[in-house]
């Protein structure tokens, strides 16, 4: 077992200096403060939740091994977001980053089916929330990995254009720039077609899902990101009042209504890594 401390520091940074001494009791702290907010970028930069654990378990064990690199020039998340940036624009590509505008707008105008599905009302209402989280994840999978990232930092996560930019190593006008390429994007594609984003629009994922199975892309029996572990939340008093522009309402959709919170799996297995005596090295 790890060794337990009943004076560990609240503070990240304090955490990470105590980390970085040799107290494993803090680095698994540190661990189970980021993991949640690590796995989530990777699930929505790489689409699907094996891929996102093997990302995160390897930007989690970056941070730990350059702990001593940390110099307080930043906070210390957005160190750590800089790191997972970086990491994920490296990384291989996720097996869920194969689709395109094109190819989502071929599946969507051929896929609809004008009767109701005959399966049972549980069945199909697990479905059609599968599809959902599926067909948003494929929007953004649909944008290259830069503007990809941009938009998840700024519109997903809610960094403001200076601390994306800090973690991008860009200056804030070219993110903002950015950002808004792939606001346009997303919103050229939602605009006309998804009913999430507008109710009168004809593409409804109830009437979708059929073709989804017969297609095999979606699996009754694995429907992987509906069983993702989940933390609701709340759209700010801002993001309310800026989606009277239209642009900023592809955000709510995207984002949904939860927060992906890390597997069980990953925590074990970074807890694994400290039991084991990884070394904590100072870069």
């Amino acid at each position: 077992m790890l060794p337990t401390s009943t004076s560990l520091p609240s503070d990240l940074s304090q955490l990470a200096e105590a980390a970085a001494g040799g107290d494993k009791a803090a680095a698994q702290e540190l661990l189970r403060a980021l993991a949640d907010d690590v796995y989530g970028l990777a699930l929505r930069m790489l689409g699907h939740p094996a891929d996102a654990e093997d990302a995160a378990q390897e930007i989690l064990v970056i941070v730990l091994t350059h702990l001593g690199s940390f110099r307080g020039e930043s906070s210390f998340r957005t160190w750590v977001w800089r790191i997972a940036a970086h990491h994920l624009s490296r990384v291989r590509r996720g097996r869920r980053e194969t689709v395109s505008f094109e190819l989502l707008d071929e599946r969507l105008s051929t896929g609809y089916r004008e009767e109701v599905s005959q399966r049972p009302d549980a069945e199909a209402d697990a479905l059609t929330h599968e599809l959902r989280l599926r067909c948003t994840e494929a929007m953004l999978l649909s944008l290259d990995r830069e503007h990809r990232m941009a938009y998840v930092l700024g519109d997903i996560l809610d960094l403001s254009s200076e601390e994306a930019a800090s973690v991008l190593e860009i200056e804030a006008p070219a993110f903002r720039k950015r950002l808004s390429r792939a606001r346009e994007r997303l919103y050229a594609f939602m605009r006309d077609r998804c009913s999430v984003y507008r109710e009168d629009n004809p593409c409804r994922c109830d009437r979708q899902f059929e073709a989804a199975i017969e297609r095999r892309l979606i699996a009754p029996e694995d429907l992987y990101l509906s069983t993702q572990r989940t933390r609701s939340v709340a759209p700010s008093l801002g993001r309310i009042a800026a989606e009277v522009t239209g642009l900023m309402r592809i955000a709510e959709v995207l984002r949904g209504s939860a927060e992906y919170l890390a597997p069980d799996s990953l925590v074990a297995s970074l807890r694994t890594l400290l039991e084991s005596q990884l070394e904590l090295t100072r870069a």
